[in-house]
């Protein structure tokens, strides 16, 4: 809900576009930091507990941007934003625990089919709010919309016991798992391929749309939407279907395959429609690749780890959207067609080096 009115909210306070730049960047910075130690906390108190302050710490993060009169507000309301982001990998990490090896796949698909829908929704709302009745009321509702999932998370949520069988992990940075696991270490290889494709195309699709293009800028929202409903439609209703018949190394193969296409062919659009085609074919591919990914990897790992596993994740995320919107800024102010032809090929080269992904 927030993020399109930060960089607006941003500018009229006087910052630069690379001041927003740092803004923005600062969130992931700090999540990529504070995931893996509240991913090791789950594993230790169980994943409840660090789920519901976790949220907390969003909740209180809206109603500090609400009162951001100032850039260093922001900057403060951005930073709990990234210590709240582990919410994520502790629900990810509950799903684990929950679901067989079987169904993992249709699970984890599941909560990005429900991600989706925040980013299908969340967007268009935040910005009619903040038309309609400014940021402070922005603020508020996406404060409530968090206290909203701390009553569920209290009330709706089982208490995973700590498993009794875990090695205990050192709190902070760890990176045993990887350096214990080959086949986890290519996994975690793929996940930040993704998200670097994702962060670059979101960090200059919209210059493409009005600069290269010359469509209107309102295009951007319209694609993003029907990339975010076809992601949540593939994530929810087919990903378990494509997983059962072709497994997970051949999920992920098509996966990078489409994003890499997807990508190539996206500053080459001859008309509107197939800008749309082709933003499709990523959109898929994403949707086949991202929850596979995390599917695969948490069968590799025991079942007391799996909060670490996820934060490890998140911190790839994290990576992701901290080198790619820069590097693609930067390659697009040299020619327009280079941050896709970039991306794309480094999908398609994620393709050919899918690893077996069962131990």
């Amino acid at each position: 809900m927030i993020f399109p009115d930060v960089q607006l909210h941003a500018r009229a306070l006087g910052a630069s576009g690379v001041v927003i730049g740092l803004l923005l960047a600062s969130m992931f910075l700090v999540q990529m930091v504070a995931s893996p130690p509240w991913g090791i906390l789950s594993d230790r108190v169980g994943r409840k507990a660090v789920f519901v302050l976790c949220t907390c710490l969003s909740a209180g993060s809206w109603l500090v941007y609400a009162f951001s009169s100032s850039l260093w507000l922001i900057l403060a309301s951005r930073i709990l934003a990234g210590l709240a982001a582990a919410n994520v990998v502790v629900g990810q990490a509950y799903l684990a625990d929950v679901s067989s090896e079987e169904n993992r796949s249709a699970a984890m698909g599941r909560v990005g089919a429900a991600i989706s829908g925040g980013l299908i929704l969340g967007p268009a709302l935040g910005m009619q709010l903040a038309a309609r009745r400014g940021t402070e009321f922005l603020g508020w509702v996406a404060a409530a919309c968090s206290g909203l999932a701390v009553v569920a998370g209290l009330f709706l949520a089982q208490s995973a016991a700590r498993p009794e069988s875990r090695k205990e992990s050192k709190f902070g940075f760890n990176f045993g798992l990887l350096r214990d696991n080959a086949g986890l270490r290519s996994l975690v290889v793929l996940a930040t391929v993704a998200w670097f494709a994702l962060a670059t195309l979101e960090g200059t699709f919209g210059r493409l749309i009005t600069e290269h293009y010359r469509l209107p800028e309102t295009i951007f929202g319209d694609i993003f939407s029907m990339e975010s409903l076809l992601g949540a439609l593939v994530q929810g209703l087919v990903l378990g279907w494509v997983v059962s018949r072709f497994k997970e190394r051949w999920t992920l193969r098509l996966g990078f395959l489409l994003v890499g296409v997807g990508l190539l062919l996206t500053p080459f659009a001859p008309a509107l429609w197939v800008l749309f085609l082709v933003s499709g074919l990523y959109s898929v591919g994403s949707a086949l690749a991202n929850p596979t990914v995390n599917s695969a990897a948490s069968t590799l790992v025991e079942e007391g780890r799996q909060g670490e596993l996820f934060g490890l994740l998140q911190g790839t995320r994290s990576v992701g959207f901290l080198v790619g919107p820069a590097l693609g800024g930067a390659l697009f102010d040299w020619r327009p067609q280079a941050p896709y032809l970039v991306a794309g090929s480094v999908g398609l080269l994620a393709c050919l080096l899918v690893p077996k992904v069962k131990s």
